[in-house]
C-alpha cells in the first residue's frame, strides 16, 4: 500500500523502514521544526534510512522512502493509509493542518491515540475512517542522524474506531504489521489503556529529584518502581479502571496485566516478572531531565485527559488530581490548561450515548 507517515521522529523513522522492508510504498512528511531537524535533512539528502533491528537479529538494513517532504499536500495525496506517528500534543494543531488535504477513503491511524482523532474528526468535512492506536508496535531510538535502532516490538496489539461501522477496516490495519488484531471498546477504553498514563507519569515524578541529580544516568524502568510505587499505581489504576467502566468500556484491566498481554507471548507468567523482563532488557534510558514528553505529553494528554473524563461522569480522582498539581509545580506550568477541555471532547461523548 502506499502509506504516508506523519512524524520524522523515533518511531516515525522505525515504523518507515519496517513497512518498507515488507514492500509498501513510504512517505515521510515532517510537520515540525522543533526536534529532530538534522535527522530529516541527513535522510532526506542521502534518500535513505539507516536501520539496525534488535528484534530481528540485529539485522542493518538501509530503507529507502519514496519521499521525504515537508509538503502536507503532497505528503498525503496519493496516500491510502495515514499514520499519524507524532507527539499527542499535536494533534490538535495538526487536525487544523493536515485535515484539509484528506480524501475519501483514506484510513488515518493515530498512535498514541489520546482522543486525537475527536480533533481530526471535527476538522474534515471528507469521508475519512479514523482509527487510535494505544502504544506503537516497536520502540526505537534514533542514535545519530539517519540511523534508527529498532529495540523492541510488541506481541499483540488493539486499535479503537471513532465509529463502530468501520471496524471491518481492522485487518487494514493489521497488514502493516502484522499485530493489530484486537479491538478496543471504544476511544476512550483504548485511551485509558495507553500505559504512558500510568507508567511514565508515576516514573517520572516520583523520581523527579534523582533524574535532575544524575544528568542522564538514569534508567527510569529499572529504578523508579519499588513497592510503595507499586501501590501508587494500584490506585491510579482503579481511578482508570472506573472512568472506562463509566464509558461502556469491556477490557478492564490493570496496567501490569495489560503490559504482559502487549509484550509477552506466554499470558500464564506473572505479570510483575513480565514488566521486570521488559525493564531489564528493553526499557530504554532516561529520562534525562524533566523536560521530557513523560511529563510534558504524558501529563496533559493522560492524566489530564483521565481526570476530565471522570468529571463528566461524577468520578472522584484523588490520585490523578494530585500528580497533575505536583508535575505542575516541578515544572511551573499548569498542564490541565494544555489538555483537552470538557467541550473539545464533547462531540464523540455525545455519539456514545
Amino acid at each position: 500500500m502506499k502509506v504516508s507517515i506523519v512524524g520524522a521522529g523515533n518511531s516515525g523513522c522505525a515504523h518507515a523502514c519496517k513497512l518498507i522492508q515488507c514492500g509498501h510504498e513510504v512517505t515521510i512528511i515532517k510537520t515540525s521544526e522543533s526536534l529532530h531537524n538534522e535527522n530529516y535533512e541527513t535522510i532526506k539528502s542521502r534518500g535513505y534510512i539507516e536501520c539496525i533491528d534488535h528484534t530481528d537479529n540485529l539485522r542493518r538494513s538501509l530503507c529507502k522512502p519514496a519521499s521525504v517532504t515537508k509538503d502536507l499536500e503532497k505528503g498525503l495525496s496519493e496516500a491510502e493509509v495515514i499514520l499519524i506517528l507524532t507527539q499527542s500534543l499535536q494533534h490538535k494543531d495538526l487536525a487544523q493542518r493536515l485535515s484539509k488535504y484528506f480524501k475519501d477513503g483514506q484510513l488515518v491511524l493515530i498512535i498514541p491515540g489520546n482522543l486525537g482523532s475527536v480533533m481530526f474528526k471535527k476538522q474534515t468535512t471528507k469521508n475519512v475512517i479514523f482509527a487510535e492506536g494505544e502504544s506503537t508496535p516497536y520502540d526505537a531510538r534514533i542514535t545519530e542522524p539517519g540511523k534508527v535502532e529498532i529495540l523492541f516490538k510488541n506481541v499483540r496489539n488493539a486499535v479503537s474506531f471513532y465509529s463502530k461501522s468501520d471496524e471491518i477496516y481492522l485487518s487494514t490495519i493489521d497488514s502493516l504489521f502484522g499485530r493489530h488484531k484486537y479491538l478496543r471498546s471504544n476511544l476512550i477504553e483504548s485511551a485509558m489503556h495507553n500505559p504512558n498514563l500510568i507508567v511514565h507519569t508515576i516514573g517520572t515524578i516520583m523520581s523527579a529529584n534523582r533524574i535532575e541529580k544524575m544528568k542522564g544516568d538514569f534508567w527510569m524502568y529499572r529504578e523508579s518502581f519499588s513497592p510503595s510505587i507499586w501501590n501508587l499505581i494500584e490506585e491510579l489504576d482503579e481511578e482508570k479502571k472506573q472512568v472506562i467502566k463509566a464509558y461502556g468500556g469491556q477490557t478492564v484491566i490493570s496496567y501490569l496485566d495489560a503490559c504482559k498481554w502487549r509484550n509477552e507471548e506466554n499470558l500464564q507468567i506473572d505479570s510483575l516478572d513480565v514488566f521486570n523482563m521488559y525493564a531489564n532488557t528493553g526499557g530504554p534510558k532516561g529520562p534525562a531531565s524533566l523536560e521530557t514528553r513523560y511529563v510534558h505529553e504524558d501529563v496533559p494528554m493522560g492524566l489530564c485527559l483521565l481526570e476530565n473524563l471522570a468529571k463528566m461522569k461524577g468520578i472522584s480522582t484523588p490520585i490523578s488530581s494530585s500528580l497533575i498539581s505536583i508535575a505542575s509545580s516541578l515544572v511551573q506550568r499548569d498542564f490541565r490548561l494544555m489538555a483537552y477541555s470538557l467541550e473539545d471532547l464533547s462531540s464523540y461523548i455525545d455519539s456514545m450515548n
